[in-house]
């Protein structure tokens, strides 16, 4: 019986290398299903592994009190206009009513032009406080952030985003130089560490920041906020200080059934849940991508063998007169099956690494090799690759001798 498997192998071996070509062919099928099935999750699992550092970054205990940009006139909603009723003495009574002594910032932004030098550009000019950038744990690369007396005299000084910094000066150390918001010089004074986009897909990096008062007082020329965020120390409370500031502000916006809210409250949290839920979606469906180029590659390895069996057909007439046995030509062809799926498997597996770094980095993701995942891929594929080529092994196993040597 060994005698007779080694030879059905190595006679197997000799008609892979015969028919060069059809190998190759089948070897290439299960590695381009292999390696698209690699990339799609390893995508997939960079995207998650994005979503996350940005939720690492922005923290969970943080709510936003937003202006919203609706109102009702007489009875009917009305879209798209600025709404101005978000104050200051709506950030005093929150945090005097509420919250306490916690870290919180105001935020006020427009898109102004930008001027340095004989560059320009129009980039979103955001006003905030000192402690906006410890909320959003947000680092300096160089120089230093404004503080309270910069807000108390509304300082013309200026923190530059990671892009904003290259645009205007490339690889020159802009700490200390002078720019023009709208006209108005102001003094750089920090570039802050590259960011990327937000949970709210904002370019982070694409900003320049000014003391809140200066935002104001000498670019805006406005007495309303944005929104303010507050960064809620312990995160079991989260839930109850939504409660709190919601009731709070409908009080003081009366608020009754017949005008619809001009605020918004959010949690950091609920745009986390958003994103997750998002990213877990996009993932599984990249899976079933990943699978269904499993399946298709599959059939195309089916569709080879299928062939391979008609054009072979008086081969195995001729075995089959000689003495070997319907479970010989099976286990031939199975082995010659296995030979191909192992090589298919393996080289899709290095084809798989390869493209999904270069995705990786055309994408701006996180290079992640998901090993799980990939041994699965690997398994699924070798499982099905044997699965699709035994039917037509099957088949030849079945072929009736006599009218397999009077095929033409």
């Amino acid at each position: 019986m060994q005698r007779t498997h080694l030879y059905l192998m190595k006679s197997g071996w000799r008609q892979l290398r015969r028919f060069r070509l059809r190998s190759a062919l089948v070897i290439c099928c299960a590695a381009l299903g292999v390696a698209g099935s690699i990339t799609a999750v390893n995508y997939a699992s960079g995207g998650q592994q994005r979503v996350l550092e940005q939720i690492r970054r922005l923290g969970t205990n943080v709510v936003v009190v937003s202006a919203k940009q609706s109102q009702t006139v007489a009875g009917r909603e009305r879209t798209g206009t600025i709404v101005t009723t978000l104050v200051e003495a709506d950030y005093v009574a929150i945090r005097r009513n509420l919250l306490g002594p916690v870290r919180a910032s105001a935020r006020v932004s427009a898109p102004l032009r930008l001027k340095a030098g004989f560059l320009s550009k129009i980039a979103p000019v955001v006003g905030v406080e000192p402690d906006y950038f410890p909320i959003k744990s947000w680092e300096l690369v160089g120089g230093s952030l404004f503080g309270a007396a910069d807000i108390k005299r509304s300082a013309r000084v200026a923190l530059l985003g990671h892009t904003v910094a290259c645009d205007l000066f490339g690889d020159t150390q802009p700490v200390g130089e002078h720019l023009f918001i709208n006209r108005v010089p102001f003094k750089i004074i920090g570039v802050l560490a590259e960011r990327g986009e937000g949970l709210d897909n904002t370019n982070e990096d694409g900003q320049i920041f000014v003391p809140l008062t200066a935002a104001m007082r000498r670019l805006l020329n406005r007495d309303y906020f944005d929104s303010i965020l507050f960064e809620i120390p312990d995160v079991t409370n989260m839930a109850q200080a939504e409660r709190g500031i919601v009731d709070l502000l409908s009080v003081r916006h009366r608020i009754t059934r017949f005008r619809s809210d001009d605020f918004q409250v959010q949690s950091q949290r609920d745009l986390i849940e958003t994103q997750l839920a998002s990213s877990e979606r996009l993932g599984f469906l990249v899976r079933w991508i990943g699978f269904s180029a499993l399946v298709v590659a599959g059939l195309g390895i089916l569709a080879i063998a299928w062939i391979a069996v008609r054009d072979r057909t008086k081969e195995i007439g001729t075995r089959r007169a000689l003495g070997a046995t319907a479970p010989d030509i099976f286990f031939q062809f199975v082995f010659e099956a296995t030979v191909l799926a192992t090589f298919g498997v393996a080289l899709g597996l290095g084809l798989g690494w390869w493209v999904s770094r270069i995705t990786a980095e055309q994408t701006g993701l996180v290079f992640v090799f998901d090993s799980f995942n990939a041994m699965l891929a690997l398994v699924m594929a070798f499982v099905l690759n044997l699965l699709f080529a035994s039917w037509p092994a099957l088949r030849a196993a079945r072929l009736d001798p006599i009218r397999a040597l009077q095929h033409e």
